[in-house]
């Protein structure tokens, strides 16, 4: 896997995503149930079909009594576990195979599955998905459908099994255990084989050997040559190795030709034998991609998401995701109010779809190990951790084991210390044991009292009567914190737009942060610690009334900050800021009162680079070097028009052009905007960073 597997053909993943709109039945989920007694909002369901009459109002109010599958918020609440890529390109020094490797190539010699689960275990991940069979089709198991896999090398005699020695050792360790199957396979592409060899679809049984059979369970599925070598495969790898925790059905097809997959039957299979498994597809049906390979998430990151298709089978059928996946916007209020010319609602669907943050642990963005492999500083891990995992996405960071079949020292050891910073971090709420009490014109709802927004338990939560209030802790004592950490009752929904936290001076409140969408998780890093004994959380706007299931208050250790900071104008006072928050390329930026927001939060790289989101670059538009080229936030690439140096005079200049950083017409107004401009020492181009 790499870029391109997600990026590198748009157009053949949403075909494949389109092709699998019909459905099986599905589960109907009413989750009414799994909310507390008493609890003062109505009945919830994954899944709401919107009419086309609908109007924006009543859309938007259905979106918030949408909730997860149980499932679903099993696997949110994981937060973060690892991908393994491992097979025959570890030995080729390929990304992607060609499927004419010889399977004799595949010698992990030292394979040693304890040390990768110990390494996961030990930073504080939750399990990990093994690439069982890439786009190469090489199979990590051996197989009674193919001999192009690990039965096929003298490896452990011919009997080596990957996958069971990986899930032996995810289950000893108390982990997750997830499997990558690609359903592209350039092996199977190859003249005479399965994929795309124009066979007619016939009624086949699975599995097609009888000896494979598990528990008496077979399936009768109208299937074409490859689908029924897919649906045998993933049988097998369904029923030998205990529980599975995650399918990760990657959409890449690098053939280029045209395989209609049977996503409807493969999710029965699922269902059937592995029902507490999450399928993860760009079009879901449980997880969706987030969109890039960055490991980042939107600073607004909803898990309800609209779409079109059968909502009675919504909730176990692939479906496209507006923008396909990579729009700046999935799940906002505007998108579930779009009309159709004809007046009528875009959208018939809306469901629980929360997000999926991956990127590689490799420096070099490497999926598979190559030789030389070097690792991303744990300052860039800790970036990716708070733009997924405190953005409302599951962090899948990929480790990618060596030829002799180890995970690299370096690379545990850079595990082990992103591990210690996160532990350190979270290991004590610095809100515990507060006296929680509405604030005045708060009133909660019946079973929802304050208390129960930090008393340690995702599964109860505080909940205003309306829309917004306020919620006020009184702490034990005057704590000092730099970390707020917010997280909704997945079970009521996703419901909080935007929220607020003050905190009390001794005389008044102080506000500290803002933010906007809420979901599994927020955390918000403070510029500088805030010492105080009282702090408010208000709840600004939300489409229904929210549950807030937890609050949290934080202090990164001494020598682990974060090295994100504002970056404030001397002559302006106001910091330097990404308008309206957005994350899309082209945006030029400005000045803005200082206010905390994730917009206005920079990190300094090793690279030169001044970072935003985590993912975006400071860059001069266009590689341009006359006085007033915009600067604009633009993806990270590397070039020298992302590459800055900080002088101790405050000045920053633009390495690439040699001009400095500038407000325009040293204007101080709000939404004054900066380019760059020759450097003259005056006071609208010199910066402080706290």
């Amino acid at each position: 896997m790499q870029t391109a597997d997600r990026r590198g053909s748009a157009p053949v993943r949403r075909a494949l995503v389109t092709r699998a709109l019909s459905a099986l039945s599905v589960l109907g989920l009413v989750a009414a149930a799994l909310a507390p007694a008493g609890a003062a909002f109505a009945a919830t369901v994954q899944v709401a079909p919107v009419s086309p009459s609908d109007s924006a109002a009543t859309i938007i109010a259905k979106a918030a009594d949408v909730v997860p599958a149980p499932r679903q918020l099993a696997w949110q609440r994981l937060e973060q576990y690892n991908f393994i890529h491992f097979g025959i390109n570890t030995f080729t020094g390929r990304e992607w195979g060609t499927g004419t490797e010889d399977p004799n190539a595949f010698q992990p010699t030292g394979l040693n599955t304890d040390q990768w689960a110990a390494a996961i275990k030990n930073a504080g991940f939750k399990g990990a998905i093994l690439t069982a069979k890439h786009h190469d089709g090489y199979l990590l198991f051996p197989s009674k459908y193919s001999q192009f896999g690990v039965a096929s090398s003298s490896w452990s005699g011919g009997r080596g099994d990957v996958v069971k020695s990986f899930t032996d050792s995810m289950h000893k360790y108390g982990l997750k255990a997830g499997l990558y199957v690609s359903p592209a396979d350039l092996r199977e592409n190859l003249s005479g084989g399965r994929f795309a060899n124009g066979s007619t679809s016939r009624q086949v049984t699975i599995p097609s050997d009888p000896t494979e059979i598990v528990n008496g369970v077979t399936f009768r599925f109208d299937s074409d040559d490859y689908n029924a070598y897919f649906e045998n495969t993933l049988y097998e790898l369904l029923t030998r190795y205990g529980s599975i925790d995650e399918l990760w059905w990657d959409g890449a097809n690098p053939t280029g030709r045209d395989q209609p997959y049977n996503f409807k039957d493969w999710a029965t299979m699922v269902r059937t034998l592995q029902p507490n498994a999450v399928m993860e597809n760009d079009g879901g049906p449980d997880v969706r991609w987030v969109g890039n390979e960055n490991g980042y998430a939107r600073t607004s990151e909803w898990s309800v998401v609209p779409a079109t298709g059968d909502p009675a089978t919504a909730a176990d059928t692939v479906l496209p995701v507006p923008g396909f996946n990579t729009a700046a916007d999935v799940g906002s209020d505007s998108l579930l109010s779009q009309r159709k010319p004809d007046g009528t609602s875009a959208w018939n669907v809306l469901r629980w779809f929360p997000a999926e943050c991956n990127g590689t642990l490799s420096a070099r963005h490497n999926w598979f190990w190559q030789p030389g492999e070097t690792w991303r500083p744990v300052t860039e891990m800790i970036e990716m951790y708070y733009g997924s995992v405190g953005r409302n996405c599951n962090m899948l960071v990929n480790i990618s084991p060596n030829r002799q079949g180890l995970l690299d020292q370096s690379a545990v050891d850079t595990l082990t210390q992103f591990g210690t910073v996160v532990s350190s971090t979270f290991a004590t709420n610095l809100a515990s044991g507060a006296g929680a009490a509405n604030d005045s014109g708060t009133s909660n709802s019946t079973g929802h009292t304050p208390d129960l927004a930090v008393n340690g338990d995702l599964d109860s939560s505080w909940q205003p009567a309306g829309a917004t209030g306020a919620l006020v802790l009184t702490l034990p004592s005057s704590r000092t914190f730099d970390v707020i950490a917010t997280q909704e009752d997945l079970r009521i929904g996703q419901r909080t737009r935007s929220f607020a936290v003050d905190s009390w001076n001794g005389n008044s409140w102080t506000q500290i942060a803002t933010d906007t969408t809420i979901g599994h998780k927020k955390l918000i890093r403070l510029a500088s610690p805030v010492t105080t004994n009282r702090v408010r959380l208000r709840v600004t706007s939300s489409r229904a009334a929210p549950g807030i299931a937890e609050f949290g208050l934080y202090l990164r250790p001494s020598g682990s900050t974060s090295p994100t900071s504002t970056i404030r104008g001397v002559g302006s006072g106001r910091c330097l800021d990404v308008n309206g928050n957005s994350q899309a390329n082209g945006i030029q930026l400005q000045i803005w009162d200082c206010n905390g927001g994730a917009n206005q939060q920079w990190a300094s790289t090793s690279a030169n680079e001044l970072r935003v989101y985590g993912n975006k670059c400071l860059d001069v538009n266009g590689g341009g070097s006359a006085d007033g080229t915009a600067v604009i936030t633009w993806d990270c690439n590397g070039q020298n028009n992302q590459k800055w140096r900080l002088n101790s005079d405050g000045t920053i200049t633009a390495i690439g052009a040699n001009k400095c950083l500038d407000v325009s017409g040293a204007g101080t107004a709000n939404g004054t905007k900066i380019h760059i401009w020759s450097c003259t020492g005056q006071n609208n181009q010199k910066w402080t960073r706290p």
